[in-house]
């Protein structure tokens, strides 16, 4: 072997240490992206469930208000006519009906 091939050797066994680092480096980066990954799947699996939870409520809470709207109506009509038949009672009763 000629010095040379004894550098050129040399050379090669540096860049194969750094290389095999370099890929210990990206070999660990990739398993950091691979549990981010999962755990922004595990997220938004999380988010569509809270979503349908929330849309859920929306509807519930939109039946209970028009409920008590409707109950607001009715009470209002009714006080409504009421008073109109007093009014009417009154007026009949200073006719003399």
């Amino acid at each position: 072997m000629t010095p040379d091939d004894i550098e050129k050797l040399a050379n090669v066994d540096n860049r194969s240490k750094s290389n095999a680092h370099r890929i210990d480096e990206l070999e660990e980066s990739t398993q950091a992206l691979n549990e981010l990954t999962t755990a922004v799947k595990v997220m938004v699996t999380k988010q569509d469930n809270l979503v349908d939870k929330v849309n859920c409520l929306d509807g519930k809470v939109t039946i209970l208000e028009s409920k008590r709207a409707k109950r607001w109506e009715r009470l209002t009509e009714k006080l409504t006519w009421l008073f109109v038949g007093g009014v009417i009672m009154f007026c009949l009763s200073q006719i003399g009906i």
